[in-house]
């Protein structure tokens, strides 16, 4: 593939990749609570999020964190909060400098959480992008600010940094809004998507999750996001579990 055709085709991949947790996070809650039972135990829980993301060359990036959590009473519901005590990251060997980085960073952005009696999630803080991401991002637009490259080449490049940024701020701060709660046992749901340049992906969420007959609360869940450019189809698995600790 020509260097040009091959940056299109990048930029293709990281606004889609934008674009799917938007989508993702409005899979999965649309049914009404009925007379679902949330009960959440008063003692601290484990919640641990593995996050999997398929790399172009076949590859995976594998993160898992491990947060205490406790539910607490609130006057709209529930508030969950949270710290991590634990990170796991398996990544290829070039782009180990990136896992390392992903290893040293704690998340704080997930916690608190606002949940209605139901336990639908009703909102959290701010997304806010972790500063070792600001950091690795600065380096790349000063790579690219001192390359001998042209400039709708450089606005390309700079097209697909924020692009990246962007979605990695939107896919490490949306849960389904029934996380804790699922509605369902499974879902699935797909969408075309317009892409820069002319042409269209797809991206398929598919949600499915295990639940505490005796509290409605989420025991484990996992949500699969495909997208399709052309051949090349790419997985975004997370997989999440709650339990006493």
């Amino acid at each position: 593939m020509a260097p040009g055709a091959d940056r299109r085709a990048m930029l293709r991949w990281a606004m889609a990749a934008a674009l799917a947790p938007v989508f993702a996070s409005r899979v999965g809650a649309a049914a009404a609570a009925g007379g679902r039972t949330f009960a959440p135990p008063p003692g601290p829980m484990t919640f641990t999020r593995r996050l999997e993301r398929g790399l172009p060359d076949g590859k995976s990036l594998v993160v898992a964190r491990t947060f205490a959590v406790r539910f607490s009473a609130a006057p709209a519901g529930w508030t969950v909060t949270g710290e991590q005590v634990a990170a796991t990251v398996d990544a290829p060997a070039r782009i180990a400098a990136l896992a390392a980085l992903e290893r040293q960073r704690v998340e704080t952005g997930l916690f608190p959480l606002a949940l209605d009696r139901a336990g639908l999630i009703l909102g959290g803080p701010a997304s806010r992008p972790a500063r070792e991401l600001d950091q690795a991002l600065a380096l790349v637009r000063q790579r690219i600010g001192k390359a001998a490259i042209a400039a709708d080449e450089r606005k390309e490049l700079e097209a697909f940094v924020h692009a990246v940024h962007e979605a990695g701020t939107k896919m490490s701060s949306q849960f389904p809004g029934d996380l804790f709660a699922p509605r369902h046992d499974a879902v699935r749901a797909e969408r075309e998507v317009a892409l820069p340049g002319g042409g269209a992906g797809m991206i398929e969420v598919s949600f499915s999750a295990v639940t505490d007959p005796a509290t409605g609360l989420m025991r484990e869940a996992r949500r699969e996001i495909v997208t399709s450019i052309a051949e090349d189809r790419r997985l975004t698995r997370e997989d999440w579990s709650l339990a006493p600790r």
